[in-house]
């Protein structure tokens, strides 16, 4: 199965496809063909992606938040739009780290420009596969124990759909809106040089802001990190269900935090609300589901049996 996933995800990068849900969930599909499973697999999972093109239309009703020409060419026209987040995120970046916007200081210590380094492609890689992990981990979680698998997506769709709010209500331009805007000076843009360097001819289909612009229709959507608090919920609940085993999802969470600062993706505090909103989220829906447990244990037992590696610590 692994192999199956890396050989498909080669493939994409390949033919420079991006890496969205519905592609994936047709590989998955195929996984679960292959295992026997592709009835529950349909079952469980179209509901899932549903509710994820769902998420992804209702983030263009905020599209019109940021008129995109003034998202695709660099402008100072930041006096147009006061009531977006900027100011006071890079001051909360440079209190959080002496006076130092980890953006630009991550770029002038390793950033060469005309030169892609190692750390700039793995970059890239992590943040174009953001969405895929959780997938991923959720799969793993289906195969072997379904309701896990519901209660992960039951936090995970409650995080996603609830941060549509936040977007809403307070939107936040990242670093490199802020750069085109005049206000964050010496920004680079690592992903470009990366990509065209690895993918020259597929450049324009992979480009990272490209995609930003067409498949994320709200580029003021920075404030909680999605790309933070996804990879942060993966842990929570590989955590409680694997133990300390469930540890090593440390090394990618630092790895992609270290990815969307550097290409200039996110601040440090997008970073640190989205691990503390996917935090409320796990907790949100353990309990509930702790005290759904205890009804279900006491239940007569004509009901279906849960598995009971899934009753709660």
């Amino acid at each position: 199965m692994l192999a199956y996933l890396g050989v498909a995800a080669g493939l994409y990068v390949w033919r420079g496809a991006s890496f969205t849900p519905d592609r994936w969930f047709v590989l998955l599909f195929v996984g679960a063909l292959l295992l026997g499973q592709w009835k529950a697999f349909l079952r469980d999972w179209i509901p899932f992606v549903l509710l994820i093109f769902g998420y992804e239309i209702l983030r263009g009703v905020a599209d019109n938040i940021v008129d995109a020409s003034d998202v695709r060419t660099a402008a100072p026209v930041r006096d147009r739009y006061p009531d977006v987040a900027l100011e006071e995120l890079i001051a909360a970046d440079k209190a959080l780290f002496g006076g130092e916007v980890p953006a630009l200081w991550l770029q002038d210590k390793l950033f060469v420009l005309g030169q892609v380094r190692w750390y700039d492609t793995l970059a890239v890689l992590l943040y174009a596969l953001h969405f895929v992990f959780p997938l991923l981990f959720a799969f793993v979680l289906w195969i072997r124990w379904k309701e896990r698998f519901r209660r992960f997506s039951l936090a995970f769709l409650l995080m996603t759909y609830a941060a549509f709010a936040f977007f809403l209500l307070y939107p936040a331009a990242p670093p490199w809106l802020a750069h085109r805007w005049g206000l964050l000076d010496g920004l680079q843009y690592p992903s470009d040089q990366a990509i065209q360097t690895v993918l020259p001819e597929r450049y324009d289909n992979l480009d990272t802001f490209k995609i930003w612009d067409e498949k994320s229709p709200n580029p003021v959507a920075a404030m909680p990190s999605l790309h933070a608090a996804f990879p942060w919920l993966v842990l929570l609940f590989a955590v409680k269900y694997f133990g300390r085993k469930g540890l090593v999802v440390v090394v990618y969470n630092v790895a992609l935090w270290f990815s969307v600062v550097y290409l200039g993706q996110h601040w440090v505090v997008d970073i640190l609300a989205g691990m503390a909103w996917a935090t409320v989220c796990f907790v949100l829906v353990h309990l509930p589901w702790r005290r759904w447990w205890t009804v279900r244990r006491a239940a007569p037992a004509a009901l279906d049996p849960l598995d009971p590696a899934d009753a709660p610590a």
